[in-house]
């Protein structure tokens, strides 16, 4: 049961470190689909579907910024739980 805990626990922190990239993912098939260009100094009008999606792609492409304090903190909690594995991989023996 713990066993299947760590690796709930690394893939969970995997994935909410990774969700930020995943915003520019769908800001750019959104724009693709719709047809408007993305611009990370203006917002652009986009009307697509009797809506003007502008605002939502382009907050959905600035969320690659939350990407630059996610990735990190990631690398450090997974070398953290590493350095407690192999402690912990110690006292067993």
């Amino acid at each position: 049961m713990l066993y299947r805990f760590r690796w709930f626990m690394i893939a969970f922190s995997m994935v909410l470190a990774l969700v930020p990239f995943a915003g520019i993912i769908v800001a750019a098939l959104g724009a693709l689909v719709a047809g408007c260009e993305i611009n990370d100094a203006a917002r652009n009008a986009c009307a697509a579907f009797g809506f003007d999606l502008g605002p939502l792609l382009s907050t959905l492409f600035l969320t690659a910024g939350l990407g630059k304090i996610t990735f990190p903190v990631l690398a450090a909690v997974l070398m953290f739980w590493a350095v407690v594995e192999s402690v912990a991989l110690l006292f067993r023996r």
